[in-house]
């Protein structure tokens, strides 16, 4: 009982100590399905990164992350980069600070077909946010779609209840 006690304890010493091998996992598309989703991925991250730029009012970065030629649909609006970038000086004139507290749920949608401007890649996010000005606050929560191609935003869908955000933003 001893040798067989040793013999287990060398061989699971010997386990431990062997050198670990990396395996990467594949996900092979079903041949029957025309999309799926990923829980993360580069695009989310970029939307995440995104998410941060704009809470933060880095309209820099946040340029940075879309192609020169993105399109809004901003509550069926539809606006430029530079259109939508102006809502910074909007936001911070007003003195209207944005906090987001989660994005949650979010997800990227991965298409096998791509829409008629190319897209195959979209990252959907609900965005809780905050608005404050002075001591009042709003809550919102944004719907967001980015469609992402070549590793930029080239177009968003923003849905949400805008009445909070300019009620807080006319009080004085």
């Amino acid at each position: 009982m001893k040798k067989f006690i040793l013999a287990c304890f060398v061989v699971s010493t010997i386990i431990a100590c062997s050198p670990k091998t990396e395996t990467a996992s594949t996900f092979a598309v079903p041949a029957d399905v025309n999309s799926y989703n990923l829980d993360s991925s580069a695009n989310i991250d970029l939307v995440k990164k995104m998410v941060v730029a704009f809470e933060t009012g880095d309209s820099a970065t946040y340029r940075s992350l879309y192609a020169d030629s993105a399109i809004f649909h901003d509550n069926g609006s539809d606006m430029t980069l530079d259109q939508n970038v102006v809502l910074f000086n909007y936001f911070k004139s007003n003195n209207v600070s944005v906090k987001v507290e989660k994005v949650d749920p979010i997800w990227e949608i991965v298409n096998k077909e791509a829409s008629p401007n190319g897209i195959t890649n979209y990252v959907m996010s609900f965005q809780h946010t905050v608005y404050k000005k002075g001591d009042k606050e709003v809550k919102v929560i944004v719907s967001v779609v980015n469609g992402i191609k070549d590793g930029k935003i080239v177009e968003e869908w923003d849905l949400y209840n805008a009445k909070p955000m300019f009620d807080l933003m006319s009080q004085k």
